[in-house]
C-alpha cells in the first residue's frame, strides 16, 4: 500500500508502515528485532526510523501511568470558546504538562482535552482556576474516566502477517487504566522516577547512555529503574503516527450509553469494530461510554454507525462530533498535517501554579 501526499509531504511506503506497525507492538524493541521481523537489514530499519522520526511522521513517546499515585485521576474534558480566542487557547492548553491530547471538535464542545492530574481535589482546581482564568473560555465541562478498555497505545495499523507479529510477541505489558481500588498499590514515583520518564517522555527510543547523559544519573541507577516502572506497569511506551500520512485521517467521538451490567457490548465494541482507537467509560453526565473511532474517509461515518448498531445494540448513541483537527497527542505538539512538531513531556506532577 502507498499513500501518496503532496510533493512537500513524507511518503509512507510499505517498509515504512511495517516498521511503525512493528514498534506499535513494541516501541523499544531492538533493531535487530525488527530487522527479523521485516527481513531487512537492521541497519536500513535504523535509517528509516531516523527519517521518520525527523520529519515528526512518527514518534515513540512514554509517559507515567496512575499506577504510581493510586488517587491520581483522568478526565475528558470538553471546553467552550469564543470563536476568536479558540485557536490561542487551544496553543496555550497543549502547553500545560496534565493535558495529554487537544482537539478541536465539531458538534457541542470546540475543543476536548484528554488530562491526568494527581488527584481530584487538582482537578477541581485545574478546572475552576486554572482553565477559567484563560480568557476566552466560555464554560468546561469534566468527565471522569473510571475505565479504559481500548485507548490509542493499543491502536495499530495491522499490516503485519501473523510470521511478523509472532517476532514482535516479546513485548512490555501493554497499560490499562483501571478504578482507583483495582490499581497496584506498590512503590509510589519518586524524583529519579519523575526525571526519567520526563526524559522518556520526548523520546521513549532513547538509549541507556543518553538517558544517562540526559538525566544526570547513573548507568546501572537507569537501567534498574527503568526495569522496574516497566515490570510494576508504572510507565507506557506507544508508538504514534501522522494519521493523515496513516490513511486513517478522520476521528469521530461518540457519546453513548451501555448498561453498567453489559459486558459483552464493551467487548463487541472493542473487538469488532474496525478503527477503534478509544473505548472508555467515563462518569459526570448522561453518557456513560466515550468512543473514538478512526475511518479512511470522512464518507466511512454513516457506515461506521451500521456497524455500531449491528455490532454493538447494546449501546445508546447520545451525541457525536468529529475531530477538525489535533493540536497535540499524548504530549505531541502536532501540525497542520498530524505531524510532530514539538513535545510537551507528560507531567502529572506539575504544579498548578506553573501554568496559572
Amino acid at each position: 500500500m502507498m499513500i501518496e501526499q503532496t510533493q512537500d509531504s513524507a511518503v509512507l511506503d510499505d517498509v515504512d508502515l511495517a516498521l511503525i506497525n512493528c514498534l506499535q507492538l513494541d516501541p523499544r524493541a531492538s533493531w535487530r528485532t525488527v530487522g527479523d521481523a521485516l527481513k531487512v537489514d537492521p541497519v536500513t530499519v535504523a535509517r528509516r526510523w531516523q527519517r521518520l522520526q525527523d520529519s515528526g511522521t512518527a514518534w515513540v513517546s512514554a509517559r507515567a501511568t496512575g499506577h504510581g499515585r493510586p488517587e491520581s485521576c483522568l478526565a475528558f474534558v470538553e471546553v467552550d470558546c469564543t470563536t476568536s480566542h479558540a485557536l490561542a487557547i487551544a496553543e496555550r492548553l497543549a502547553l500545560w504538562p496534565q493535558v495529554l491530547s487537544v482537539e478541536h471538535t465539531s458538534g457541542p464542545g470546540d475543543l476536548t482535552l484528554l488530562v491526568e492530574v494527581r488527584d481530584m481535589a487538582f482537578l477541581s482546581r485545574f478546572m475552576l482556576r486554572s482553565l477559567a482564568s484563560v480568557p476566552g473560555i466560555v464554560s468546561s465541562r469534566a468527565h471522569l474516566v473510571t475505565e479504559v478498555f481500548a485507548i490509542g497505545d493499543d491502536w495499530k495499523l495491522q499490516v503485519l502477517d501473523a510470521t511478523q507479529r509472532a517476532v514482535m510477541t516479546d513485548r512490555p505489558v501493554r497499560y490499562r487504566y483501571a478504578p482507583t481500588d483495582q490499581r497496584h498499590h506498590g512503590k509510589t514515583f519518586d524524583a529519579v522516577d519523575r526525571r526519567l520518564i520526563l526524559k522518556l517522555g520526548e523520546d521513549g527510543r532513547s538509549s541507556i547512555a543518553e538517558l544517562t547523559v540526559g538525566t544526570g544519573l547513573s548507568e546501572s541507577t537507569v537501567r534498574r529503574r527503568l526495569a522496574e516502572l516497566t515490570s510494576r506497569n508504572q510507565i507506557v511506551f506507544r508508538c504514534d503516527v501522522s494519521l493523515p500520512l496513516s490513511g486513517w485521517p478522520f476521528v469521530t467521538w461518540v457519546w453513548g450509553y451501555v448498561d453498567p451490567t453489559d459486558r459483552s457490548t464493551i467487548r463487541a465494541l472493542v473487538e469488532r469494530v474496525p478503527g477503534m482507537r478509544v473505548c472508555m467509560r467515563i462518569s459526570g453526565g448522561r453518557a456513560n461510554t466515550l468512543l473514538a473511532i478512526a475511518a479512511h474517509s470522512l464518507r466511512e461515518t454513516p457506515i461506521t454507525e451500521v456497524q455500531l448498531a449491528q455490532e454493538a445494540p447494546g449501546l445508546v448513541v447520545l451525541n457525536r462530533s468529529v475531530v477538525l483537527r489535533s493540536m497535540k497527542r499524548v504530549g505531541r505538539l502536532l501540525d497542520d498535517e498530524g505531524k510532530s512538531a514539538g513535545v510537551v513531556p507528560m507531567d502529572i506532577w506539575a504544579d498548578a501554579l506553573e501554568f496559572e
